[in-house]
């Protein structure tokens, strides 16, 4: 993450990441969605549109982009129902998360909409996520009692993220089972099979440490440029790159882990790295959308999509992040839009204003979660919470877009097995509550430490 490298003095030479999770598309209408068992709707997606359809129609959408979001929701009202929509207990999972909903005020909503570095101890957490790296993690002891610290003191289940690629992207390296993650260019070539059980693995000891949300799969198609030369890149090809990522993510899901694919619509062949410089991308709508068909088609494995900080001239040569055209392409999906790092100072040059200007066009643009690895109250970044809740005061009709984000969020959670212990807004939890990360305390896939865990 740009904030963990920067603030260490170390160079990083990789692409940050973020993200988190997701259902309900825009039609004009909140969608009806739900789950099923929340276990047995994470172990069997379910299929409703054949694969060729779904690339079919999302790919063209992605070249009708420049056409009004209502008609191109119209070109893909069949893309992914997937994931359990239709599936039996549904209606029970949609009155939750809107039970919720209905008793957030503003502020609150607002918080689900933020995802940053672990708070300071001691305060109670009001945010919809937390993304763990650098001095947060160090042994899974440590990160097993910062998790159920922290889902302790919010009064709404956190999603707790984690960087783990494989090779130089792996925030849990402490874990030497996770240490041994090949990086995904390698990983490629090892075939579905094993990338499945890979990601059966990875989710496995996330989720006994409470991390319940996994920044990855790296969806990248890159023949080469920056994620092909870091290895970050799991091919140069879009059917294999979605083959590879759809199997990994499959094993992810298989645990109860929630995949975040990243960085849509695709890096490509770009050379530099997004955390150090403003990158803009001379790629076609044509380049765009096949390089996209990775994530397309990997689909109803993914909960969300982590949209990139670069830039496409065929988009306006503002990040991906800014583009109101690729974020709603990502709802069309039936994913959840999170933003790459907000933090990244390269960001700022893009919307030419401060970092208050970066969040505001990040949320106009239509992005569910507001990913920083800025901890709360650092100096270099506003509190995301205030700034969004300052410009919905000023322009009320903002808040049903915040309502449909939240409406997202939530639904996420409830996939991820949160929201049973979720204390209505404005009560607090009691103290027995939260004695263990929610989605860990369910899991029947075990009960006990990650193998080979090195503390």
């Amino acid at each position: 993450m740009w904030f963990e490298e920067i603030s260490s003095g170390a160079e990083n030479p990789h692409v940050s990441a973020p993200t988190a999770c997701s259902l309900a598309r825009r039609t004009g209408e909140r969608a009806a969605v739900g789950r099923g068992t929340v276990r047995g709707a994470l172990r069997h997606p379910s299929r409703h549109c054949p694969p060729s359809l779904r690339l079919t129609l999302a790919v063209a959408a992605a070249l009708l982009a420049s056409r009004a979001v209502a008609a191109t929701t119209r070109e893909i009202s069949c893309a992914p129902a997937a994931r359990g929509e239709l599936a039996a207990g549904a209606p029970a999972a949609r009155e939750r998360a809107l039970e919720l909903l209905r008793a957030m005020t503003l502020p609150e909503k607002v918080a689900q909409m933020v995802m940053t570095s672990a708070p300071a101890p001691g305060r109670r957490v009001e945010l919809g996520g937390v993304i763990l790296h650098g001095k947060a993690l160090g042994s899974a002891e440590r990160t097993r009692r910062l998790v159920a610290e922290l889902q302790r003191r919010a009064r709404v289940p956190l999603l707790v993220a984690v960087d783990v690629e494989g090779g130089g992207v792996n925030r849990l390296r402490f874990v030497r089972t996770l240490a041994a993650l090949p990086p995904p260019r390698r990983l490629g070539g090892e075939g579905e099979w094993a990338a499945e059980a890979w990601g059966t693995r990875a989710g496995l000891d996330m989720l006994a440490l409470g991390i319940n949300c996994s920044l990855g799969p790296v969806l990248d198609v890159s023949p080469d440029g920056l994620m092909s030369r870091t290895g970050r890149s799991l091919g140069g090809e879009p059917d294999h790159v979605a083959r590879l990522g759809r199997a990994y993510a499959r094993g992810l899901r298989s645990a109860g882990v929630l995949p975040i694919g990243k960085h849509f619509p695709g890096y490509g062949t770009a050379r530099r790295n997004s955390d150090l410089a403003l990158v803009i991308a001379r790629r076609t709508r044509q380049d765009i959308a096949r390089e996209a068909a990775a994530f397309v088609a990997a689909g109803d494995a993914l909960e969300g999509v982590m949209l990139a900080n670069v830039g496409y001239t065929s988009y306006g040569s503002v990040p991906a992040i800014f583009s109101p055209q690729l974020v709603a392409s990502a709802h069309l999906s039936g994913w959840l839009a999170v933003t790459d790092d907000l933090a990244v100072p390269a960001l700022r040059e893009a919307v030419g204003g401060d970092a208050a200007e970066v969040v505001r066009r990040a949320f106009l643009a239509g992005n569910d979660l507001l990913l920083t690895t800025a901890p709360p109250g650092w100096r270099g970044m506003p509190d995301v919470r205030k700034v969004v809740v300052e410009l919905v005061r000023r322009r009320p009709a903002l808040e049903q877009r915040v309502d449909e984000s939240v409406l997202r969020i939530l639904r996420a959670k409830e996939r991820a097995g949160l929201l049973e212990d979720a204390a209505a807004p404005g009560v607090a939890r009691t103290e027995g509550e939260g004695k263990a990360p929610p989605t860990a305390r369910r899991s029947t896939a075990r009960d006990h430490a990650p193998l080979g865990e090195s503390s």
